[in-house]
C-alpha cells in the first residue's frame, strides 16, 4: 500500500470510527441501563415470593422429611384430597433429590407403590397441569431407578409414562385458570423430547399442541415457542418432509402475523416491553423473536416509529457486548431479517441514513460480519442508490460519506460483487463523475 492510498484509508476510517462512536447515545443507553437494572432488582424481588424459590432447599430434605412427604401425597391419594393441597407438589420437588439420596430412603416396594398412586392420580385429574406434574414426578423417579437396575420397576414407571401421555393425547381437559407462562414453556419442551425419543409421533404432538393453545391463555409467547420446536423438528431428517407439520407452523406464524396487525402500542409500552425482555436472567430465543416481531409492527406506523426503532436496535448492539445475545444464530438471523424487512425505498433520507449507520455497525460487529455480510452489502447499496435520484438534493452528510465508506468496505473487504458500483449507483454520467470521486480506493484495486 503506498503513502496516498493509506492515508485516503487512514481518512474513511475515520468516517466509519464517527458512525460506530456516534451511535452510541450515551444518555439514552444510560437511561435504558438504569430501567434494566431496576426491572433485574423487581424481578428478583418477585421470584422471590413464589413457591420456585422453595425448590432451592430441596437437597436440605432430611430422611424424615423425604419421608414425610411421601406418607402424606399417598394418604392425601386415599382421601381424594390431592387436588386441594400441595402434597403433588412436595412430590415434584422431592423428585429433584440425587438418587444416592432418594434411593437410600425409599425402597423397591415403595417406588412401586408411588407408580400406582401416581397412576390413579392421573386417572382422576381433568387438569392437563397435574399431568405434566405428575409426568416430570415420572420422568424423574425413573431415573433414580435406573441407578438401582431393576428390570422389572423401570418398566413399570415406563408403562406409567406411556399411560399419562396416551391419556393426554385423547383426554378433553377443562381450561386452565391459572397458566403460568414459564410452566407451559416447559411443557412445549417436554412434547418435543417425546418426539424426539419416539414416545409419541408428530400427529399426537400436533393434538396435544393444540389442546395446550386451547386450554391456556394464548400468550404469543408460546406461539413462538412451538414455532421454534417444530422448526428443530423440521430440521431433523426423520421429520423435514411431514406436510402437516408445515401447514401447522403456517397456521401458528398466521394467528402471530393477525395479531401484531392489531397492535397498537405507545413508544413507552414499546420501551417497557424491550426493558422487560433484558432484565430477563436467562435468555429465551422466544422472547426475542416475539420483541422483533413488535418492533417490526411498531415501526412501520410512522417514520419516527421507525427511528426510534433504530435507536432500541443500537442499543441491542451495546447489550450484545455485556450478554451476547447475537451468539444465538437464531436470535442473530432473526434480527436481521426484520431489521432488513423495514427498509424500503420511500422512506425519509434522514431515516435512510440511520438505516445506513445501523448496517455500517453490523458489518464491524464480527458475528454479523461472518454470517450476514452478503445481505448487509446489498442492504447498503440498495439503500445508497435509493437515496440517489432526481428529486434529492445530495450532501456529505447524506450521501457522499457513505460512498467513502462503502468504498472502504468493498476495498478492505476485496468484494467482487460490486466491481462496477459507480454505475450501478449513478443515473446519468454528470452524476456518475461526481460519485466516481467517492471510490478512489476501489478504483486503486482495479488498477492493481
Amino acid at each position: 500500500m503506498n503513502i496516498t492510498q493509506e492515508s485516503i484509508t487512514i481518512k474513511k476510517y475515520s468516517l466509519v470510527k464517527g458512525i460506530l462512536t456516534n451511535s452510541c447515545n450515551k444518555k439514552f443507553f444510560n437511561q435504558i441501563d438504569a430501567l434494566i437494572l431496576k426491572k433485574y432488582f423487581d424481578n428478583a424481588y418477585e421470584y422471590s415470593l413464589t413457591e420456585n424459590i422453595e425448590r432451592i432447599n430441596a437437597h436440605n430434605l432430611s430422611f424424615n422429611d423425604i419421608n414425610k412427604i411421601i406418607d402424606n401425597f399417598m394418604c392425601c391419594v386415599e382421601n381424594l384430597s390431592i387436588f386441594h393441597n400441595r402434597s403433588l407438589f412436595e412430590m415434584v420437588k422431592l423428585s429433584f433429590l440425587p438418587s444416592k439420596k432418594l434411593n437410600r430412603v425409599i425402597s423397591i416396594d415403595t417406588y412401586a407403590k408411588l407408580a400406582a398412586y401416581l397412576h390413579y392420580v392421573s386417572h382422576e385429574t381433568n387438569k392437563l397441569s397435574f399431568d405434566f406434574l405428575i409426568l416430570r414426578i415420572t420422568d424423574n423417579l425413573l431415573l433414580k431407578i435406573k441407578n438401582i437396575n431393576n428390570t422389572d420397576l423401570s418398566s413399570t414407571y415406563n408403562k406409567l409414562k406411556s399411560a399419562i401421555l396416551d391419556k393426554m393425547i385423547i383426554y378433553a381437559y377443562t381450561p386452565e385458570k391459572r397458566g403460568n407462562e414459564a410452566t407451559i414453556l416447559c411443557w412445549i419442551d417436554r412434547l418435543l423430547y417425546a418426539v424426539i425419543e419416539k414416545e409419541i409421533d408428530l400427529d399426537s404432538f400436533i393434538i396435544l399442541s393444540k389442546k395446550i393453545l386451547e386450554i391456556t391463555s394464548k400468550s404469543i409467547y408460546i406461539y413462538w415457542k412451538l414455532i421454534n420446536a417444530i422448526d428443530y423438528l423440521l430440521s431433523q431428517k426423520d421429520y423435514h418432509s411431514f406436510s402437516s407439520l408445515r401447514k401447522y407452523k403456517s397456521d401458528l406464524q398466521k394467528y402471530i402475523d393477525e395479531k401484531y396487525l392489531y397492535l397498537n402500542l405507545s413508544t413507552d409500552e414499546l420501551q417497557n416491553i424491550f426493558v422487560s425482555l433484558l432484565a430477563k436472567q436467562n435468555i429465551v430465543k422466544e422472547d426475542y423473536y416475539s420483541f422483533f416481531e413488535v418492533l417490526a409492527s411498531f415501526a412501520k406506523k410512522s417514520a419516527s416509529n421507525k427511528l426510534f426503532c433504530l435507536k432500541l436496535c443500537d442499543y441491542l448492539l451495546y447489550f450484545n457486548q455485556k450478554k451476547q445475545i447475537f451468539g444465538y444464530r437464531f436470535i442473530r438471523k432473526y434480527f436481521v431479517d426484520v431489521l432488513l424487512s423495514l427498509f424500503h425505498k420511500n422512506d425519509l433520507i434522514n431515516v435512510k441514513n440511520k438505516e445506513l449507520q445501523m448496517l455500517i455497525e453490523l458489518w464491524f460487529n464480527d458475528a454479523f460480519f461472518c454470517f450476514e455480510r452478503k445481505r448487509l452489502l446489498f442492504s447498503i447499496v440498495n439503500i445508497l442508490k435509493s437515496i440517489n435520484t432526481n428529486d434529492a438534493k445530495l450532501s456529505h452528510n447524506n450521501f457522499y460519506k457513505y460512498c467513502d465508506i462503502l468504498d472502504y468496505i468493498l476495498a478492505t473487504s476485496h468484494d467482487n460483487d460490486f466491481a462496477d458500483i459507480i454505475d450501478f449507483l449513478a443515473f446519468n454520467n454528470e452524476n456518475k463523475s461526481k460519485i466516481a470521486k467517492y471510490f478512489k480506493l476501489t478504483n486503486l484495486r482495479k488498477n492493481i
